[in-house]
């Protein structure tokens, strides 16, 4: 039988029918590879077509500007774009790997952000960036390259006019999206929503108008931000605080200050020093100049914090101005001793409570307290001053201010570790044993002086909207701390404080200006109290003597020493100066 089929084969008729097969199994062969493209791997396909035609582009915002006041009507810029361009590379599109790799190299130099390996990897991607920032003399000699498959987008990047200026306030963002300040606190709204391009192109890469594939999502522009800061108080902050550094011979390790409006918790100022410049971030060898002390940092206030204790006291109605006790020149409390600071032996005697924080004595503060609990330092007495400090002044825990913040702690009554006893809240009374940041102190002492009436801080004025300053919903106080009565007994005392300690020498006439300082001891290595470190630190006001007058500033400034510093020699004069020169520069109305 199969010698039958060959021989058929072998045949004429054979050889024939043999030659009229060919074609057919070609053309089913065809038929069958249309099934497979037009069928089976349709999607497949339709997908490769569409990376060689449809080229997509990132459409980058514009990252919001930021600026200071500048007076009472006027902007000026802090943080600006300036132009810049994206170099990037279609692979699917060049012609010449060498001559671009060659040419666009020389350009670029150590600008490019990738390596030629890289950009080669997968040659049907259309979009490779291969430098950013590029400056206009830059993506100028690239277009004269006339390379096919590179093109450019423009950009920008950040630039600050004022140089240093609140640098550890306006921050920055860095590649990996981490940033600092403002720049990283409010990234969301400076930075806006990137669009999206998506281009049908004929062969030659040319875009067409035509194609269900034409996508474009336009990219939503960044909040043009305006700060509290005013420009002519930041300056003037920091060319004190760099005077006072400078000039105390490496005493003092580094200084922060703190300006707001008590009466509406803007932040007029906020200035820490050593400082940098924030356009050159990445040169920075001390990443410590990053924190900003005023509002990333807690520290032990020491005895800034006194007149809260008093306050307490006076709001509780377990103390009035006159009121006095017994001072030893210590007090015992459990089973520690507590003296009252060097230097005030000759006040051993019955005096009042006036006097008491005239001379900030620790056992005065003490007494305070144990009034509170009807003459001792009970767990009612912890309980009061805690939820005082905690809830009403805001103490020991964030702010909510538009900026990154540490929590702080002060420690509750209710510590189950038993650290919330009668020593803790003993030393609590004088700001020692807790650890609060400079914006929670300048807060809650606003509070304490302007009528009782508690602010959240803020440094966002509001927005700048095609040109015109749009200022921010105003906030209203958040809850009372004391009352106004409180207040003004408190602003009685803190004015006393500053004419006994002959402060007012200092003050131009017809102001009234109080203050408190502080000083403290801070840990070692090994975690004790060394007289070698040191964190010092003056709170104050100003307003017009006129009468029923509320305080029109605020400034907390904090000094770190080396060695043994005071309140009264290393912060007060800073103080001395910023508050002067806000008296004039508000032109708070005297009364002679």
């Amino acid at each position: 039988m199969l010698k039958s089929i060959a021989d058929y084969f072998n045949g004429r008729s054979g050889r024939f029918l043999l030659l009229s097969l060919v074609p057919a199994v070609i053309l089913i062969a065809g038929l069958w590879r249309l099934v497979q493209i037009q069928i089976v791997n349709h999607d497949v396909y339709v997908a490769e077509a569409t990376k060689l035609r449809v080229k997509s582009r990132t459409l980058y915002a514009k990252r919001g500007q930021i600026y200071f006041r500048s007076g009472a009507t006027d902007v000026v810029p802090a943080v600006l774009n300036e132009r810049t361009w994206l170099i990037f590379v279609d692979p699917s599109y060049v012609a010449d790997k060498n001559k671009v790799q060659v040419e666009l190299g020389e350009i670029l130099g150590d600008q490019m952000i990738t390596t030629w390996d890289k950009v080669w990897a997968d040659m049907t991607v259309g979009y490779v960036p291969v430098a950013k920032h590029v400056n206009y003399e830059m993506v100028t000699k690239v277009k004269a390259a006339n390379l096919q498959g590179v093109g450019q987008q423009e950009t920008s990047k950040r630039i600050y006019p004022q140089g240093t200026m609140a640098a550890q306030v306006l921050g920055f963002v860095n590649g990996e999206g981490v940033g600092s300040g403002i720049e990283g606190s409010l990234n969301n709204r400076l930075s806006g929503k990137d669009g999206l391009l998506k281009t049908v192109t004929d062969v030659n890469s040319i875009p067409l108008s035509i194609g269900d594939e034409n996508i474009e999502v336009k990219a939503q522009d960044g909040e043009n931000i305006v700060l509290t800061i005013d420009e002519n108080v930041q300056r003037k902050a920091e060319t004190v605080l760099k005077k006072s550094v400078d000039d105390s011979n490496g005493l003092a390790r580094n200084a922060s200050v703190v300006i707001l409006n008590p009466n509406n918790g803007q932040v007029y100022a906020m200035a820490n020093y050593p400082t940098y410049n924030p356009e050159e971030y990445y040169k920075v060898t001390d990443v410590s100049v990053f924190t900003n002390k005023v509002t990333e940092y807690a520290y032990e206030p020491a005895s800034v914090c006194k007149p809260f204790t008093y306050a307490v006291a006076i709001n509780e109605g377990k103390i009035d101005l006159n009121s006095t006790y017994y001072n030893a020149g210590y007090t015992k409390v459990g089973d520690r001793i507590m003296r009252n600071a060097s230097g005030t032996e000759s006040y051993v005697g019955t005096l009042n409570f006036y006097q008491a924080l005239d001379h900030s004595l620790n056992t005065g503060s003490i007494e305070v307290l144990r009034k509170i609990g009807d003459g001792d330092i009970t767990k009612t007495a912890r309980t009061t001053l805690y939820n005082y400090l905690y809830n009403g002044f805001g103490l020991g825990h964030k702010t909510g201010i538009e900026l990154y913040e540490e929590n702080g702690m002060i420690i509750s009554p209710d510590d189950p570790s038993g650290e919330g006893n009668a020593v803790k809240y003993a030393n609590m009374t004088f700001g020692q044993g807790m650890n609060l940041t400079m914006i929670q102190v300048a807060a809650g002492f606003a509070s304490l002086v302007n009528g009782g009436q508690y602010y959240q801080p803020t440094i966002i004025a509001g927005t700048m909207q095609n040109g015109t300053f749009v200022p921010a919903e105003a906030k209203l106080a958040t809850h009372t701390s004391v009352s106004a009565q409180t207040s003004a007994k408190m602003r009685q005392m803190l004015q006393s404080v500053r004419k006994a300690n002959s402060g007012a020498y200092y003050d131009p006439k017809g102001y009234n200006i109080g203050v408190k300082t502080g000083t403290a001891e801070t840990y070692d290595e090994q975690g004790r109290y060394t007289s070698k470190r040191t964190m010092v630190g003056t709170v104050g006001y100003g307003s017009s003597k006129k009468e029923g007058a509320l305080p029109e500033y605020v400034i907390l400034v904090r000094v770190e020493g080396t060695t043994m510093l005071w309140g009264a020699s290393s912060a007060l004069p800073i103080f001395n100066q910023l508050s002067n020169f806000m008296l004039e520069y508000l032109r708070i109305e005297p009364v002679l």
